[in-house]
């Protein structure tokens, strides 16, 4: 434990204690100095804030001019290659008389108009992003996604193997003159 002496008692009072007056001017200036420390930061952010976005601008807006250009003449020509293609599709089956034909003749001949778009368009793609989510594997995990690909190979061909012809199960069979006849739950439709 330690004692107080007399000589500190009298060491503290000797010296003045400074007053609430001479705190408050103390604050003042501390306060004045912070302020205008944070005010020259501010400014200086807000400029450098200022720059940025007009040289982003310069940058960013003929950019985003020319994609928006792009993307209207896109959906512009898709929108007259469409509508092409219905006329199209709907002046194939002008010769039919009956409305309701002709609507089911228009309907099948888009299905297969926009079944073969698909497949001239979708399938390279596809066969593309694929391979590059397959070499991204094979390079991200290596043996382990070689070995799991391989039992998945291994698996598909054991299934084809053992389902039967898809022709033979569903009914399908083949008459002599070269028609194909199906026959479904004991009806013959030829």
């Amino acid at each position: 434990m330690t004692y107080t002496t007399s000589q500190e008692l009298t060491d503290t009072a000797a010296k003045p204690m400074p007053t609430t007056v001479e705190k408050l001017k103390t604050l003042q200036k501390e306060s004045a100095q912070r302020y205008q420390r944070v005010s020259k930061i501010l400014k200086s952010a807000f400029t450098e804030t200022v720059s940025e976005i007009k040289a982003g601008k310069s940058v960013i807006s003929p950019l985003a001019k020319e994609v928006t250009a792009e993307t209207v003449a896109s959906v512009k020509a898709k929108g007259q290659q469409a509508q092409t293609t219905v006329n199209k599709a709907w002046n194939q089956n002008a010769e039919t008389e009956d409305v309701t034909e002709r609507i089911v003749r228009f309907a099948r001949t888009l299905s297969l108009t926009t079944a073969t778009a698909a497949k001239e368009n979708l399938l390279p793609q596809l066969k593309l992003q694929t391979t590059r989510l397959d070499s991204l594997l094979a390079n991200r995990y290596g043996t382990q996604y070689q070995d799991l690909k391989d039992r998945f190979n291994v698996a598909r061909l054991w299934r084809t193997a053992s389902t039967p012809d898809t022709s033979t199960q569903r009914g399908a069979k083949t008459a002599e003159n070269g028609s194909i006849v199906v026959e479904v739950d004991s009806e013959t439709i030829d």
